[in-house]
This record gives structure tokens, C-alpha cells and sequence, in this order.
């Protein structure tokens, strides 16, 4: 039995490091609602001298900081130090980024279901949503 759903590693780049918590709100939806779970984030900016800089919950304003506490408590330290240069690499300066490890609870149940009844995952691909609205509006 499947204790764990697939894990997608999601990295959300701002040109611009403006945070109004909105996004959060959604993710927090997702969060509460059992869809998915959180298991690291990681939090990076580079300045205008082409510094990077990791951030740590703790170190976020206030408001920011409030609803970053979705991380599970046992999970966490799946990004480390050579993710965070390799993600460095490619940010412009004044460039804020925040990538995720997702793990997608929905599909726990439905795995096992699988399983009960002799199937098991064969293949799995992901569109990105862009591709599909523009497959979508032709």
C-alpha cells in the first residue's frame, strides 16, 4: 500500500520580487482541501550586483511569512545548497524565485486502487497548461 502521492518539483520565477500572498492563498486552498501537500520550499533572490541570497521563512516580512508555515513538520530539506546554485544560475538580477516540492495527496487513494486490482503506472507525461489552452483554442 502507498503511503506517498508522485512529488512534482515546481519553480516559480518573478522578474520582479513583489509578493502580495495571493498565490499563497491558493496553495493554501490545495493545502487544506487534501489535494496536495507541501513538502519543501525553497525561497531565493538575486540582486541588482548579481548576488544570491536563500531566505528562510524567518527571514520574510510578516506578512509573507504567515502562511509559509504549510510545510509538513517531518518533511522539509529536499532542496539543499546545490539546488539552490544550480537555481541561481539562471535567475536575472532583481529576480526573486520559490520552488516547491508538491506531492500530489489526491492520488494516493487512487494508486492503491490501482494496485488492489493488478494495475500499475505505465507511463505519465505532463502538459504544460500554456500548450494545452493554446490546443485548446484552435
Amino acid at each position: 500500500m502507498m503511503k506517498h502521492g508522485p512529488v512534482d518539483v515546481v519553480i516559480l520565477a518573478f522578474g520582479e520580487a513583489r509578493f502580495d500572498s495571493s498565490a499563497l492563498e491558493e496553495l493554501k486552498q490545495l493545502i487544506s482541501a487534501g489535494t496536495i501537500r507541501v513538502l519543501d520550499l525553497i525561497i531565493l533572490q538575486k540582486d541588482e550586483a548579481g548576488q544570491c541570497f536563500r531566505s528562510q521563512v524567518g527571514d520574510l516580512p510578516p506578512e509573507q511569512a504567515a502562511g509559509l508555515d504549510l510545510i509538513e513538520a517531518e518533511f522539509g530539506g529536499l532542496f539543499d545548497e546545490e539546488d539552490a546554485a544550480i537555481l541561481c544560475e539562471g535567475m536575472v538580477p532583481g529576480a526573486a524565485l520559490v520552488g516547491l516540492a508538491i506531492e500530489n495527496t489526491w492520488a494516493v487513494a487512487l494508486t492503491n486502487a490501482i494496485h488492489a486490482e493488478g494495475g500499475e503506472l505505465a507511463f505519465n507525461f505532463r502538459v504544460p497548461a500554456p500548450i494545452v489552452e493554446e490546443a485548446l483554442e484552435q
